[in-house]
């Protein structure tokens, strides 16, 4: 079974076939439970409503492309920062703590937009490189 976290690494046709078809309403929940948070923590932080996240999970349903979208983006930005940090508690440490290279704002509060998502990715690729700022 291929998880949200192996999906965020495929190759851009998968990803985007599956973007576009949906996966399931639970993997909202598990990437929550990954970054030990709740899920309405994680719909606000993404900007999702909660209440089309229960309704759909309710109806076994998929989620549609834009969730799906901001789901696999958070699970890809989570598992580059496993490259760098240890063990999942200290890349959702890392996420929730305010970065000085992101003026002050925590890594997870920019996981809702692509470019948010993108600047993130490329303050973990410079940690990777010894930038520590």
């Amino acid at each position: 079974m291929t998880t949200i976290f192996d999906l965020a690494e495929a190759p851009a046709s998968v990803a985007v076939e599956r973007i576009r078809s949906g996966i399931p309403a639970s993997a909202f929940r598990t990437l929550a439970d990954r970054l030990g948070i709740s899920q309405n923590e994680l719909a606000s932080k993404l900007r999702v409503a909660t209440r089309t996240l229960t309704r759909l999970a309710s109806e076994h349903k998929p989620l549609p492309p834009d969730i799906t979208e901001k789901v696999l983006r958070a699970a890809r930005v989570m598992k580059k920062a496993r490259t760098i940090f240890s063990d999942d508690p200290s890349v959702v440490t890392w996420l929730n703590t305010e970065s000085p290279a992101l003026n002050g704002v925590k890594p997870i509060d920019l996981l809702d937009t692509d470019v948010g998502a993108a600047e993130v990715e490329g303050l973990i690729l410079g940690l990777a490189y010894g930038n520590f700022q």
